[in-house]
């Protein structure tokens, strides 16, 4: 089945994008031990993937049991993103998720990410710039040649490619507003694109992540969008799968989205509480994974990870201190012990 009738015909529990977090090695331990309904990479900056930038491409690497999986990309170029969205469709994404909600300054003061929301005319032409895209590739309009891409590009896009016979999802993921919620205005503004799926964030662009979701709001976008077409999933707070269907019953949605709950706890697409074995075994893994996946990179990266996959047990604090030294799979497999320690 493909992934557009899938999700139209399911309540999906999801993993959310999220940057520096959700790369292959996060993916692919998440999948071992219990798989989303439907995976996301990390964003990926549409002006450099246009551009060239050969380093992105490892946010891009993506593995069959993963899918469906949708990739999604952060920028204010339509021309960019209308490039970005060629490259994704010749990778074999399920779906092309544009990002209209991150509350990083560093996205934000450029314009890009939850800045959108408050240009709607230029959210506009990303959105068609992408289902432009995303038409001329299905019919064969645009050819590779035709984007300039540099011959190392074609190469790796070559090596990484996993086609679809279907074209891809378009979506985008957003947040009630900037100081408020603005969905009154913002989600019929979305929707005149008939996109596949809106996803909303419950928190504006001033809350980031501080309190809470506001998930009234939430249903309040499944209302306006009712009758549409276009699915809308929800996001903020939730902490398992079960919970994740319950807020899909009560709201009226067609999916949910979890996203830092699984940091550390790939269990919560499980609603399983993890034995101290099953969390060093998880994290383990995961290490055993990122060096196969990225073995030209420092592994500084997972003891963020580390950290994650040990909170909460009772004597974390004295294991922090030795898991942010962690540097190779030796010195994490000489803590298997204390770990394991009740």
């Amino acid at each position: 089945m493909h992934f557009r009738s899938f999700a139209k015909t399911n309540l999906l529990i999801g993993l959310s994008p999220m940057d520096g977090i959700t790369d292959e090695a996060f993916r692919l331990t998440q999948v071992h031990i219990a798989k989303p309904d439907v995976l996301f990479t990390e964003f990926v900056n549409a002006e450099g993937l246009a551009h060239g930038g050969l380093k992105l491409f490892d946010n891009l690497l993506y593995s069959p049991e993963e899918r469906p999986i949708i990739a999604q990309l952060f920028g204010k170029n339509p021309d960019s993103f209308y490039t970005a969205a060629i490259i994704l469709c010749l990778l074999g994404f399920d779906g092309i998720d544009i990002n209209f909600g991150c509350p990083a300054r560093t996205v934000t003061q450029h314009g890009s990410g939850a800045a959108l929301i408050d240009q709607p005319a230029l959210a506009s032409e990303i959105i068609t710039a992408v289902q432009s895209a995303v038409n001329d590739f299905a019919t064969a309009k645009v050819k590779i040649s035709q984007l300039g891409l540099k011959p190392k590009i074609l190469e790796i896009i070559s090596r990484q490619s996993l086609p679809t016979n279907s074209p891809p999802t378009i979506s985008a993921k957003t947040r009630l507003g900037i100081n408020q919620s603005v969905i009154n205005t913002w989600i019929p503004h979305l929707l005149k694109h008939h996109l596949d799926i809106i996803t909303l964030h419950g928190r504006t662009l001033k809350q980031a992540y501080a309190g809470t979701a506001d998930w009234s709001e939430i249903q309040k976008a499944a209302q306006i969008a009712s009758g549409s077409g276009t699915l809308i999933w929800g996001n903020g707070d939730i902490q398992t799968r079960g919970q994740g269907i319950e807020s899909c019953q009560k709201y009226n949605l067609n999916g949910v989205l979890i996203g830092r709950a699984a940091l550390g706890n790939p269990w919560a697409f499980a609603d399983h509480l993890p034995t101290r074995q099953e969390r060093f075994d998880a994290a383990l893994y995961h290490f055993q994974i990122f060096l196969k996946t990225f073995p030209h990179r420092r592994t500084d990266p997972l003891r963020r990870h580390l950290l994650a996959y040990v909170s909460g047990l009772p004597h974390a604090s004295n294991l922090r201190s030795q898991l942010v030294r962690v540097n190779n799979l030796e010195d994490l497999l000489i803590l298997e012990k204390e770990i394991l320690q009740e």
